[in-house]
């Protein structure tokens, strides 16, 4: 979405300011921002944006990318009008073409600072400067049918503070409102709990309350406002590939400082994405490279530069993954690690080993108008193997819910016997098997199961060289639990808009912004991966450091708030704190309370102790056979108490 401040463009990308200038010797002009939000099967988009007006390039998978502008749109106010867009009045190779074959306009000559506020006038009248190819086929209008008729099809995502917060920035919040379902909070059913009766209503208490639509829905609407108020300035295009094929060479100063050195090279490709479906079980390598099937001959790579790449292209990472490639190997030498030059320290993607592996099928699902419309519906079977959550695809009752469950469960298999799907709502979650007919049911056991991403986070520096920078789900990969990936990403996108909003003259000091947005949002990664992942561990390493520290955080919130901070999930809810923020927070809570528990522990020995001396005193015995007699009278009484439970559940 442009504004006069910023911008906002529809793809899960990499944003480029795509630039082949032969004659200037200026800088090229900043890109603002971009962000993406998509799904595990979806992720490969790239982006170049012209800022020395040749166009501008993306490839994405039906995705959402933001991309602000503020300080450039005096630069790209000021294009040139020179028809310099001919194969012979341009350097770079091949033209590159658009869909219908038509040649893609080049902009080579970059203006003078001079010309800025002259031509501000000049801008709707240049071609597009900013270019979004996408992998795939473009998504379906918001008000399409589809969203409501064919359920199962489109993955939910939910909207909290943080991207709500985002999108308001960029001013395009309000038709993202009009698209989406308020939710007020959750009804859940405890395992054995079978009755419709039985569903607890917990609402939300949250200053911000979430919003919820189809992913491809968001691409739709912002697509819509982009082609209807933008169309003059952002180009979007699908089915295009964009890889990186260098990321330019630094420049040194006179007085020995360093800039945003030459341009990132990246080869566009007309392509049709082939991702073949996980079955239940398999692994989900998000960081396999998804191949691209070139269609003709016409669409042979194209080789382009671009002076600004903002690599936003989910979990496949291509850029990512590039960045790694070339990344020097880890310095044996500590000192070189702890002070060697931020450049040269080694690029990563950690990746995490899943511990706690789920898969899920979508299940469309219509509530009866007795039963709220804006709500989650969830609840676990008897074995709290198989979690089923609905949330709304619209207003009117419709719900993609989702089977979660481990990928040797029979029901995640492929083509399982419907009958055997029937048995399992009948007998486990009957309220949800009324309201689903045998052919939706026939259709969920006939499909695969999907698997949900790993953890991942990329580091220790979010940015290559002086003209690439990373955002979104390729540098903060976290399972879709909590509602943390997709907010997080449209966060990343503000912040960068910020960031390159109050840099001085940054299209000479692009190389300063990247870096300070390594500095904000680096550990920011991090931590949320780290923390998500500590809320997935499976058996008591998860009760060790999920449940355990939700209990400690319940009491000692409660009976100090002023000096406990709430749990995790409340921590989430805050507006002014950072994932890194709220890791350290966390930290110093379990430090206070285990000085307070133990404190606890010692005085509580110290008093046992007195009180066994003035026993044995009274007795006339020995300490030691008061201490012997009290701990087996509190055997017995934990022995008793077993027996009288399990009486009572006779």
């Amino acid at each position: 979405l442009l504004t006069p401040t910023t911008a906002a463009t529809a793809s899960s990308s990499l944003r480029a300011d795509h630039s082949q200038s032969s004659s200037s010797s200026l800088p090229p002009p900043p890109l603002r921002a971009s962000n993406t939000i998509r799904r595990r099967s979806d992720n490969n988009m790239a982006a170049a944006v012209s800022s020395s007006f040749h166009h501008p390039i993306t490839s994405s998978s039906s995705s959402l990318n933001l991309l602000s502008t503020s300080e450039i749109e005096d630069v790209l106010a000021s294009a040139t009008n020179d028809n310099n867009n001919s194969e012979e009045g341009r350097t770079g190779g091949p033209p590159l073409r658009d869909h219908d074959g038509a040649q893609l306009p080049y902009f080579d000559s970059f203006p003078s600072s001079s010309s800025t506020n002259n031509n501000k006038q000049s801008t709707t009248a240049n071609k597009p400067r900013i270019v979004v190819y996408d992998r795939l086929p473009p998504p379906p209008p918001p008000g399409s049918d589809v969203y409501s008729t064919k359920l199962s099809k489109y993955y939910l995502l939910g909207l909290g503070h943080r991207g709500q917060r985002a999108l308001r920035h960029f001013g395009a919040f309000d038709a993202v409102e009009r698209a989406s379902v308020a939710i007020q909070g959750r009804r859940g059913w405890q395992p054995g709990e079978t009755s419709e009766e039985d569903g607890k209503v917990t609402l939300a208490k949250k200053s911000v309350t979430s919003r919820v639509l189809a992913r491809d829905k968001l691409v739709g609407v912002l697509r819509e406002v982009i082609e209807d108020s933008y169309g003059d300035v952002v180009d979007l295009k699908y089915g295009y590939q964009v890889d990186p094929i260098t990321f330019g060479e630094m420049d040194r100063t006179e007085g020995g400082g360093v800039g945003s050195g030459s341009n990132v090279e990246l080869r566009v490709s007309r392509c049709v994405p082939l991702a073949p479906s996980l079955t239940a079980g398999e692994e989900d390598d998000d960081d396999a490279d998804e191949e691209c099937s070139i269609e003709d001959d016409d669409a042979a790579p194209k080789t382009i530069s671009t002076s600004f790449l903002i690599g936003s292209d989910g979990a496949a990472r291509t850029i990512a993954n590039k960045m790694e490639s070339m990344s020097p190997p880890t310095s044996i030498n500590p000192l070189k690690r702890l002070f060697g030059s931020e450049q040269r320290k080694t690029f990563r993607v950690k990746r995490y080993d899943d511990d706690n592996p789920r898969v899920y099928k979508s299940v469309p699902i219509t509530f009866p108008p007795h039963w709220p419309h804006d709500l989650n519906y969830s609840a676990r079977d008897s074995k709290s193997r198989v979690t089923f959550e609905a949330l709304p695809s619209d207003s009117k009752g419709n719900h993609c819910a989702l089977l979660l469950m481990k990928p040797d469960e029979p029901l995640a298999a492929a083509n399982c016997d419907p009958r055997l799907l029937r048995e399992f709502f009948d007998e486990e979650f009957p309220q949800f098997g009324k309201l689903l007919t045998d052919e939706v049911l026939a259709d969920v056991a006939g499909k695969g199961a999907s698997a949900l991403p790993g953890f991942r986070y990329a580091g220790p520096r979010l940015h290559e060289g002086g003209r690439t920078v990373l955002l979104g789900d390729c540098v903060h990969t976290v399972k879709p639990y909590f509602g943390l990936g997709a907010n997080s990403a449209l966060e990343d996108v503000q912040i960068l808009s910020d960031i390159l909003s109050t840099t001085s003259d940054p299209s000479n000091n692009l190389h300063f912004a990247i870096r300070e947005f390594t500095q904000r949002r680096a550990e920011d990664s991090k931590a949320l991966v780290t923390l998500s992942r500590n809320l997935d561990r499976p058996g008591k390493l998860g009760t060790m450091r999920f449940v355990l520290p939700l209990i400690l955080d319940g009491m000692f919130h409660k009976l100090a708030p002023k000096l406990f901070a709430p749990g995790i999930f409340g921590m989430f809810q805050k507006e002014d704190m950072g994932f890194r923020q709220i890791k350290r927070r966390k930290r110093l809570d379990r430090v206070m309370q285990s000085v307070v528990i133990l404190g606890f522990v010692s005085a509580a020995g110290v008093g046992a102790r007195c009180l066994v001396k003035t026993i044995a005193k009274a007795l006339g015995v020995r300490d030691a056979v008061v201490s012997g007699g009290l701990v087996a009278l509190l055997g017995a009484a934990s022995v008793i108490r077993k027996k009288l439970a399990k009486e009572e559940q006779k």
